[in-house]
């Protein structure tokens, strides 16, 4: 990979942490499209793991009072069996450069549902249920290992639980956390992954995330969520059509 690529890539975790501390979602999805620019699914999906150990485990503690325990203990249960059958999903596509076109492809259209689906309205907490997050983990867990961000898919149960916005970045993050952790010796495991080749560029992804996240709780308060949604929705658009269309549809090998 050459250097011109890497700082953009550092770039890009610097930004997507401050988006994700001020607006508590966002960012790990942005980051993975503008990863998988540049990178194929199975390097991708690790390295931005390890990145978003980082950004996760930087906004849990800085909101540590914040998490919701027993939401993320509920969590846990589901997440785990979800991995092993995400697992199960990865291998079943078979070598990566087969699987590659299909997995991208999956990837674009989950950043595209993820950005135009309808959202929950501010506030509109549904009826509690016990079973609402181990399901939530179930669903993430499975996830995880392809499309890779899962930050979209749990989303909307917390804003319709009416999470105020601290309780609301701090649990989300412990539980992406928590996923994250997952991913890597699960590639390890089923596509080989090179830690030597691609530690380094998740190191220096790694030191920008840390300050981005302090940067981002910084200016928690002052900033607009409106200019900065409507920010993400066209570099998160452009970036899931790339990765769909350009990355996925066109590589398939009916076209060859």
């Amino acid at each position: 990979m050459n250097g011109s690529v890497a700082i953009i890539l550092a770039v890009a975790a610097l930004a997507t942490s401050i988006l994700s501390a001020i607006l508590g979602m966002g960012g790990g999805i942005m980051l993975l499209a503008v990863m998988l620019c540049f990178m194929s699914h199975g390097e991708s999906i690790p390295t931005h793991a390890a990145v978003q150990i980082a950004s996760n485990g930087t906004r849990v503690l800085a909101f540590l009072e914040n998490v919701d325990r027993s939401a993320f203990a509920r969590f846990l249960i589901g997440v785990v069996p979800g991995a092993a059958i995400g697992m199960a999903l990865l291998w079943s596509l078979g070598e990566p450069d087969q699987s590659e076109p299909y997995l991208k492809t999956m990837i674009g259209a989950f950043i595209l549902a993820a950005i135009f689906l309808p959202k929950p309205k501010a506030g509109a907490a549904a009826s509690s249920s016990w079973w609402d997050f181990p399901i939530m983990g179930l669903a993430a867990g499975t996830a995880a290992l392809t499309v890779g961000a899962v930050g979209p898919l749990i989303g909307p149960l917390f804003a319709r639980r009416g999470f105020e916005k601290n309780r609301l970045i701090a649990t989300k993050a412990v539980c992406q956390l928590a996923t994250h952790i997952l991913k890597i010796p699960a590639f390890i495991w089923l596509r080989d992954l090179d830690l030597t080749r691609l530690g380094p560029l998740a190191l220096v992804m790694i030191v920008m995330v840390i300050p981005g996240t302090l940067i981002g709780k910084r200016f928690l308060q002052g900033i607009s969520e409106k200019g900065f949604r409507m920010a993400y929705r066209v570099a998160l658009t452009t970036a899931g059509l790339k990765v769909l269309i350009f990355d996925g549809i066109m590589n398939w090998p009916v076209w060859g």
